[in-house]
């Protein structure tokens, strides 16, 4: 999506050149001036820019070097400058001629604040662009930490407080916290679901509900926390900075719709979604989704019906999920459907139109008090929408899904070996994120992260230099498990590569087989077509989360959402689209 700076305080570029230009570079950085920063140097450093080049005047900029360890997201120059030959001044009966000399240096910090726009979810089944691509050692790119937390609704708020390092030590501890809880809760949602693996599609769904009933009233808890943290992150605390993007822009809808175009409504809907007091936490997440489908509008007309695109998907819940329908269901089926989308239409444009009538607002408590009786409107229908997902879902349940790939056309015996494999693999790849999660939350303060060892994967952990002694020995303890641990997990990753060298080996010996035979196709060709076979086979198990959220009856809304956002983190999208 379009870039935008933000910042407490912040040097705009003028609403006409910015919607003349249409650039869609992103705008990295923002500058802010240092609110410390005494009016006077401010002036003076100001004054030295104000003489023309080859005056009298002689102003240069000096950019101090970076600071080692982190940036801090600040720039910090030294200005010098001076005036000279003042003259003229008439005293008495006669003409005073003199010169003066004014000069100085000033120090002017210019801090920057990054907004980071969440990613677009793919719909089930679909390919991710590699996260190796948006990573990034640039001076001015979005924090890595943010990729934990995507789904959440206060993902756009905690961007610029984790670039500029600004949490406090109370909202560290808070998030700190929010997270342990959420991974206790995803780790025994998920162990449930895999103790009902074999289980008949009814037990399983009746064992489910029963345990959604358990488990809910946590996670509606935990949801209520996510929201208050959302809400200090936008307007800050006792000594706590915040960042809310509607304070800051210099623009509203309708002020000229000749520069406007769907761009501006998208970032006024996804900053509403994040920023925006009033709406309720089903809004916001109503409000993401229709950024996305307003983000579709920017494509061909005739994108999603081309023979090369899956398209077009249904978006279904929890929000943001898409999903390919089966071209054959059920008249039933296929009315609830309708009905549904008709219902979340309606509800969806009520929300764009109060936004843009709402958004020139002049009193912020105005707008704020129509999008609550709005919230209190809508209540019910959102509940209603809930409910007839459940019902489309349960039908949907009984039908194939057409994103889910064909099983790949080998021996029985070596498919299996496959399966195994590759179960192992994702058990392998779960363990190693579970322990990394484990490790981050206990220690909060350190650096905990995957690293290449010789021909394997480990987890290392840095400790906190002022960490307190009380921690250091826990720490300490912990680090020599993890050695165990590592040493555990780099024979299994041997073990794993050794078997996929033999089913290379056998794959190849199948192709040659029936290279032979058939006399149409090479061996190449046929390794080339296995090859995406496995591919297909290998992405959609990291779809698992994201399958169970969107089509497994049984769960409550809660659960749904808990397991969505773990599934958008273990696709490991790019994090790199700047608002």
């Amino acid at each position: 999506m379009s870039a935008l700076g933000t910042g407490m305080k912040t040097w705009h570029v003028s609403r006409k050149e910015d919607r003349a230009a249409r650039n869609p570079a992103p705008a990295l950085k923002t500058p802010i001036m240092n609110s410390r920063q005494p009016v006077c140097l401010l002036f003076l450093g100001l004054l030295g820019s104000v003489f023309p080049a080859g005056s009298d005047n002689n102003s240069t900029t000096t950019a101090t070097p970076t600071q080692s360890y982190t940036d801090h997201g600040s720039t910090t120059s030294q200005v010098d400058f001076n005036t000279s030959s003042y003259n003229h001044s008439n005293f008495g009966n006669g003409w005073w001629n003199y010169n003066t000399t004014m000069g100085g240096t000033s120090t002017v910090t210019t801090y920057y604040r990054m907004l980071v726009a969440p990613p677009i979810p793919p719909a089930l089944g679909e390919p991710v662009p590699p996260r190796r691509a948006a990573a990034s050692m640039a001076k001015f790119s979005p924090p890595t930490t943010l990729a934990e937390f995507v789904y959440e609704p206060f993902f756009m708020p905690l961007s610029p407080l984790l670039f500029s390092e600004d949490l406090s030590k109370a909202r560290r501890e808070k998030l700190t916290a929010y997270r342990t809880a959420r991974s206790s809760a995803l780790e025994a949602l998920r162990a449930r679901l895999d103790s009902l693996q074999s289980a008949t599609p009814e037990v399983r769904q009746s064992e489910l509900a029963a345990f959604a009933r358990t488990q809910t009233p946590a996670l509606a808890e935990l949801e209520r926390t996510a929201e208050e943290m959302r809400e200090n992150f936008v307007e800050g605390g006792w000594f706590e900075a915040g960042s809310n993007w509607n304070s800051t822009r210099q623009w509203r809808l309708g002020d000229n719709t000749r520069w406007e175009s769907n761009i501006d409504e998208i970032k006024v809907v996804l900053g509403a979604a994040f920023f925006q007091e009033g709406l309720s936490p089903a809004q916001r997440r109503l409000l993401r989704e229709l950024s996305m489908e307003l983000y579709d509008s920017l494509q061909s007309p005739t994108e999603e019906i081309s023979l090369s695109s899956p398209g077009p998907f249904f978006y279904f819940t929890p929000e943001t999920a898409r999903i390919r329908l089966p071209a054959e269901m059920p008249p039933e089926l296929d009315q609830k459907i309708r009905s549904y989308q008709d219902e979340k239409a309606a509800l969806k444009q009520e929300l764009r139109t109060a936004l843009y009538r709402q958004d020139r607002a002049f009193f912020e408590f105005k707008r704020t008090n129509a999008l609550k009786a709005l919230a209190e409107q809508q209540a019910s229908r959102l509940a209603r929408v809930e409910q007839l997902a459940e019902e489309i879902r349960a039908g949907l349940a009984l039908l194939p899904n057409p994103a889910k790939p064909p099983s790949i056309p080998i021996p029985r015996e070596l498919a299996s070996r496959v399966n195994q494999y590759l179960n192992d693999k994702v058990a392998w790849q779960r363990a190693m994120i579970a322990r990394r999660e484990a490790l981050r939350n206990e220690f909060p303060e350190d650096r905990v992260e995957f690293v290449r060892q010789r021909d394997s994967i480990a987890i290392q952990l840095v400790g906190n230099r002022r960490t307190k002694p009380e921690t250091k020995s826990r720490r300490d303890a912990a680090v020599a498990e993890l050695e165990n641990f590592n040493a555990q997990q780099t024979k299994s990753y041997a073990a794993l590569a050794r078997e996929k060298e033999k089913i290379r080996g056998e794959l190849l010996g199948v192709a040659s087989s029936l290279a032979s035979r058939s006399g149409g196709k090479s061996i190449e060709l046929l390794l080339t077509e296995f090859g995406y076979a496995f591919a297909q086979q290998e992405r959609w198990e990291r779809y698992t989360d994201y399958e169970t959220a969107v089509l497994q009856p049984g769960l409550s809304s809660e659960q749904r959402r808990l397991l969505f956002g773990a599934a958008l983190e273990r696709l490991e999208l790019p994090i790199g689209s700047l608002f």
